[in-house]
This record gives C-alpha cells, sequence and structure tokens, in this order.
C-alpha cells in the first residue's frame, strides 16, 4: 500500500505547474519573506524567483564516543581514558563497548502464520528423528558442552536428531580476523586489539586453545547449545595437512640412527664433532627443553641436515659458541664454522622455492641465534637480514604448502624480534608483519612434540592447565608486540621535538591514551577467572614455565609502558602509577628469586624483566639483586646477549647516581638512549 501511494504522490506533483515545484525548493523553515515573494511570484507568472540554496547535510552522529556523553547528548571529544567533557564536569567517562539484542521471535511467527514446524525433525522436538543417510552411529563421545573440537562436534551432531545441537558465534568470534579488526595504522600503533577483550576473557575461561582446539563455552541451562569465542579460519590455519616429518614420540634407536647419518655427513675433524654433539645434547635442549623424557626435537634437524650440509654446519657453529661461553674463550672456531656456512647456503638456495625447504628455515633459525648472541655495536651483524629472510621463507612456504610444518620455530623467532623491537635495536620487521597479517602460529601449536594434526601434543596431566596458559601467553606476547611498535613509533617521530610547550602537553596526553589502551588490555587478561585460579593451582612443569613466563613478562610491559615508551616519558608519567611500578618491579623480583636458585628449568626468559624492574626501582638492595639475579642466569647463556644486558644495566645506574647528584632525581634517564650511547647491543635478553 505504501509503494502504491508514493507512486500517487510522484503522479500528482508531475501535473502540476512550475510554480508549484519552486515552493518545493524552500527549505524547511523558511523566512516568512522569502515564502511570500514565492507564492507573488506564482500568482503573477513569472518563473525567474530567485533560488533558494540547497538544504545543508549535519555531518552523521559521532558513535564512538563515551557513553556520558551520548547519553547527555552532548558532543564528546573523544580523547581517553577520560574525555573533555567528564573530566571538566567531574562524570564518570564511559567507552565500555555495550550491544543490545532484540528477540523478533514473535514478529517473524506474526508473519510467517502459514509455515509450520510441526513434524521437523529439526525444529520440532517430538517429531521423530529423520532416517541417518550414514546408517547408525554410535554416539560414545562426551556431553556437547564438554566437546573440544569441531570434528568432534560434527561426530555428536552425526550421531543425534538433527537440530539437536547449536554452536553460536557473535560479533566477537571474528574480531581476531583482519578484515574485522583496525586498520594498518591502528594495529600499528595498538590502538585496536585483534582479539577483543570479550573473546580474550572468553578464549581464556575455556579449556582449550585456539584453532586446533575451537574453545566453547557451554549455556548453563542448555548444555547443548554452546557459544564459539573464536571463528576458526581454515585458510589462515597454520597447517592441518602438513604433517610433522616424523612421529610425535621418536624411540632412542631412531635418534642414535639420525645422528650417524648427520656425523658421517659432516667429514671433518674431531673438534667439530665435539661441537656437533655439544649442540644437540646441550644447546638444543636449552633451545627445546625434553618433556617426558623425550629427545626426539632433535631429529627435525638432523633429517634436514641429511640433506641440506649447510645446516649441519650451523648446527657445529652454534655449540661452538656455547662451548666458548662456558669456558670463557673467544668463539674463533664457532666463526669459522659460521663463515663456512654461509656458501654451502648459498650453493644450496637456487630458486625461491629453496627458500621453502625445511633445511632453508632450520639454518637460518640457527644462524639468526647465532648472530644476536654474538651481536656487538662495535662490529658488523648481519642479524637483520636473517630476520629479513625468514620472514620471506615463512611467507614462502605458506604460499606453497598452505601453512607452516614447524610453528613452533616461527613462534621463537617472533619472541627473538620482539626483544629486539623492545630494545630499541630492531623495528619489529618479522614479528609485525606477522601480527598485521594474523600469521603469529596460536597457542595450540606453539610446543613440541606435534600431535598427527599438526598441533601441539597435550599430555593428560595438562589438559586442564597448559591449554589456558598457552592462551594467556600468546595474549601477553600479542599486547608486548603492539606495545614495541607503538614505543617505535613515537621514538621515530622527529617532529615530537620541535613542537611548542602548549602542542607537546596535547601531543603527550593523546600518546597517553593510546598507551593507556593497551596497559588495560594487560591488566583485563589476569581478571579473568580462569587465569586467576592458575595461581592457585600446582601446574604441570610446562605450564607452569609458561605462566612464569606470561606473568613476568606482563609485569615487565606494564613497567616498559609506563617508562620506556619515548625519552623523558617517566617524568610525564603521573605519580599516580608509581604504585604500580613499584609493585610490578617488587614481582619480578620475588618470581626470580623462588625460579632461579631452585633451577627449576632455564630461566633466560627473565632477563628482560628483572632489567626492567632493576631499571624501574627507587630502592637500592632492589637494584642489586636485579644484577645478582640476572649473573646467575648467564650461566645457561649461549652467547653473550646476557652479559650484555647485566652490564648494559650497571651502566645505567652509575647514570641514575650521576642524575640524581644533580637534580635530584633519575626520573630522565632513558636506559635505551644510555645502551645507544655506550654501544651496548642488547638484541635479546638471554641468549
Amino acid at each position: 500500500m505504501s509503494i502504491t501511494l508514493c507512486i500517487t504522490v510522484m503522479q500528482d506533483d508531475g501535473k502540476r505547474g512550475d510554480s508549484s515545484r519552486k515552493q518545493l525548493r524552500l527549505p524547511a523553515i523558511a523566512p516568512k519573506d522569502d515564502q511570500a515573494s514565492s507564492t507573488s511570484s506564482s500568482r503573477s507568472g513569472r518563473i525567474n524567483a530567485p533560488a533558494v540554496p540547497p538544504r545543508t547535510r549535519l555531518p552523521p552522529r559521532s558513535r564512538t564516543g563515551c557513553w556520558t556523553c551520548r547519553t547527555r547528548k552532548v558532543k564528546c571529544d573523544e580523547a581517553r581514558p577520560i574525555c573533555a567533557q567528564c573530566g571538566r564536569l567531574g562524570h564518570t567517562c564511559d567507552y565500555n563497548p555495550r550491544l543490545s539484542f532484540r528477540d523478533d521471535t514473535a514478529r517473524v511467527v506474526e508473519r510467517m502464520q502459514d509455515v509450520t514446524v510441526c513434524g521437523s525433525s529439526v525444529w520440532d522436538r517430538f517429531a521423530s528423528p529423520a532416517p541417518s543417510s550414514t546408517g547408525s552411529v554410535v554416539d560414545d563421545l562426551p556431553p556437547f558442552g564438554s566437546l573440544l573440537t569441531d570434528e568432534d562436534r560434527e561426530k555428536k551432531a552425526e550421531a543425534s536428531i538433527p537440530g539437536t545441537f547449536n554452536v553460536i558465534v557473535n560479533p566477537e568470534s571474528f574480531q581476531h580476523l583482519p578484515e574485522y579488526s583496525a586498520d594498518d595504522a591502528e594495529l600499528t600503533r595498538g590502538g585496536i586489539s585483534s582479539l577483543r577483550r570479550g573473546s580474550i576473557a572468553a578464549s581464556l575461561t575455556s579449556s582449550i586453545g585456539r584453532d586446533s582446539m575451537i574453545e566453547a563455552i557451554p549455556i548453563p541451562d542448555d548444555p547443548n547449545t554452546v557459544i564459539l569465542p573464536r571463528f576458526e579460519d581454515l585458510s589462515r590455519r597454520p597447517t592441518r595437512e602438513l604433517k610433522s616429518p616424523t612421529s610425535p614420540i621418536a624411540s632412542t634407536r631412531t635418534v642414535a640412527i639420525k645422528r650417524e647419518e648427520s656425523d658421517a655427513a659432516l667429514s671433518t675433524r674431531g673438534p667439530e664433532i665435539t661441537s656437533l654433539r655439544y649442540f644437540r645434547d646441550v644447546v638444543w635442549r636449552q633451545l627445546v627443553p625434553p618433556e617426558h623424557g623425550q629427545d626426539s626435537s632433535i631429529i627435525l634437524l638432523d633429517e634436514a641436515a641429511a640433506q641440506f650440509p649447510a645446516l649441519i654446519r650451523a648446527m657445529v657453529a652454534v655449540g661452538s659458541l656455547a662451548m666458548s661461553q662456558q669456558d670463557g674463550g673467544e668463539p674463533l672456531d664457532s666463526l669459522q664454522q659460521y663463515s663456512e656456512t654461509l656458501p654451502e647456503l648459498k650453493s644450496a638456495l637456487k630458486s625461491e622455492e629453496d627458500l621453502a625447504l625445511d633445511g632453508a628455515l632450520l639454518t637460518h633459525f640457527l644462524m639468526l641465534v647465532y648472530e644476536i648472541a654474538t651481536a656487538d655495536v662495535e662490529h658488523p651483524n648481519i642479524w637483520p637480514h636473517h630476520i629479513s629472510t625468514l620472514l620471506k621463507i615463512t611467507l614462502q612456504r605458506r604460499r606453497m604448502f598452505g601453512g607452516e610444518r614447524f610453528p613452533f620455530i616461527v613462534w621463537w623467532v617472533c619472541n627473538i624480534d620482539l626483544d629486539a623491537l623492545l630494545s630499541g635495536m630492531g623495528g619489529g620487521e618479522f614479528v609485525g608483519h606477522m601480527l598485521k597479517n594474523d600469521l603469529i602460529p596460536p597457542p595450540s601449536f606453539h610446543l613440541y612434540p606435534l600431535g598427527v594434526d599438526g598441533s601441539s601434543v597435550v599430555y593428560p596431566e595438562e589438559r586442564d592447565s597448559l591449554p589456558i596458559v598457552l592462551t594467556l601467553d600468546y595474549e601477553v606476547m600479542l599486547h608486548a608486540v603492539r606495545l614495541g611498535l607503538l614505543a617505535h613509533e613515537f621514538r621515530n617521530d622527529a617532529s615530537f621535538g620541535t613542537i611548542d610547550m602548549r602542542q607537546k602537553v596535547m601531543a603527550i596526553k593523546i600518546r597517553q591514551s593510546r598507551v593507556y589502551d593497551i596497559q588495560e588490555g594487560l591488566r583485563h587478561l589476569w581478571s579473568v577467572p580462569a587465569v586467576q585460579n592458575l595461581a592457585k593451582t600446582q601446574l604441570p612443569s610446562r605450564a607452569q614455565r609458561l605462566y612464569h613466563h606470561a606473568w613476568t613478562l606482563h609485569r615487565a610491559c606494564i613497567i616498559y609502558s609506563h617508562t620506556s615508551m619515548w625519552s623523558g616519558q617517566r617524568l610525564d608519567t603521573s605519580p599516580d602509577f608509581d604504585v604500580e611500578i613499584a609493585v610490578a618491579s617488587q614481582q619480578i623480583l620475588q618470581a626470580a628469586q623462588t625460579i632461579i636458585p631452585n633451577d627449576l628449568y632455564s630461566s633466560r626468559f627473565l632477563t628482560f624483566p628483572l632489567f626492567m624492574a632493576g631499571f624501574a626501582s627507587m630502592i637500592g638492595s632492589q637494584k642489586t639483586l636485579a644484577v645478582d639475579l640476572i649473573q646467575q642466569i648467564e650461566r645457561d647463556a649461549i652467547g653473550r646477549n646476557t652479559r650484555a644486558a647485566r652490564h648494559a644495566l650497571e651502566t645505567i645506574y652509575e647514570r641514575q647516581n650521576q642524575q640524581f647528584m644533580h637534580t635530584g632525581h633519575s626520573l630522565d634517564v632513558d636506559w635505551v638512549q644510555v645502551m645507544l650511547e655506550r654501544g651496548l647491543a642488547v638484541v635479546n635478553f638471554g641468549l
């Protein structure tokens, strides 16, 4: 009926004269003079009445202002964490997202009265089940709400009445995908998380990591309905088709055979064999701690080395370097082995497709470890070249194979590049690209050994804790990457030092607002009940190690976000955060005192948190304790980066003492700048 009425009006307007059309051009609220003039003109038959300017459209209302201003119907400047309106009037500034849902069932039923669901095996619960086309299927699976994978849910549905089970997705289920996240600038500056706080809480509350085991939250009143916090995009999964080249757990006999093949391929002198064995027995165990008495991960290198001789040379070089560090000698032999690796690697890579070889990935990874472990500002170092090459290799393998056979290697490279980014020695090329394109391996692919589906093996005693800890560690790492990328942006902003004081005050407020978003994301991670319960649980060894890594990195990032994002930031930080900085420093030191003396596991990951705690602490005894604890970690170091980190911290202490004697405080000491001035190259904390 409305369409017919519209057509009638249009036809009626078409029969009117030009004077009527002129009246239609008047603004909605026209002055009386204009209206009278137009009327008199129409009566006299004149058609050249003065034209009325077109109506100006008002700009659309902002949908990102705070809820307090939107409720009061006033303009919000959208400043964070507190907008100008709320700050001026003392109101509570509320930016929390709100969702509203409307039940349209009654309206749909009213419109579709001719449609019936009676007898439908999907919609009518009293109808008899439809005959199965695949025959009888035995349902031996647990309740639907407790299933962990999509495969199990599908099997459960095949053996049940159609429509029995429901998997619900909501907007947060898709927010990890790049097309639903912020633009490139937002990702770079860390303003918007690729996983929103709600989805983070949902994924951490569940009992398993993402992708290989898509976490689902059961509805309390309906065990056959679950909410999927993360939609599984098969095109972005690391791989299911690419199986591990070996079985997850190999026998001692298999390991011995592979080692004999590698030793035979290395026709060399005795010292080189010694370095190779030291790499296998000591160095690789530090990089990949063996679990459950298994040492099968070394087979990855032995198998690839049998067909890629450059990998053997790289293993010997890293092993020789570690031996020289333990003996306190110069790494001359390792440098010779490293130099022999380069021509062999060049001859093996004849085309772009050769970059996809397993040997190429593993060789460049070990060469990156070597370069970072020997990093020194006074000598040329090509670790950025290996980072760039590893990025090309990773992308090439994804293009050719659709995934990554060794996702845990990619995860390690991300962590190494993160350290270089936070220390100011790198720009985060590798980890920044992986984050921007959502290519960082998900939590369920971070550990070796790998299962038959390509994901990390989770042992029975770990099922209640390890998936949650993996997801927690992953989320903390993502926030650390965003923090590092934002700091890199701030420190390379040349215009910041040229603006006047008034503009600088505004610029600092904008910076603090962007940092605040990341800080809130970090704080929110530890408010999830599932994470809070971890602190009260006796965790298995792998879960305990990862939990301590996530906890100390989180506290270090809190300190970093308040003190190290740009030069002089500590002077701009509100005194209200002094307590948070002091508490975070104390917590890091307490955790390190528990972990290191008891030799629970390799504690190299504590170097960066201890560095930040020592730098930020205002208590002399805590500063001394941080140096002593880092010195204890040096015994497990592969190269000299841990020792360089300790020397850098001692140098920063000296600068802080000098500054305190001159000005009465040391808040303006920039540790990144001090390291660059003194030539202290801490590319990675712990190698």
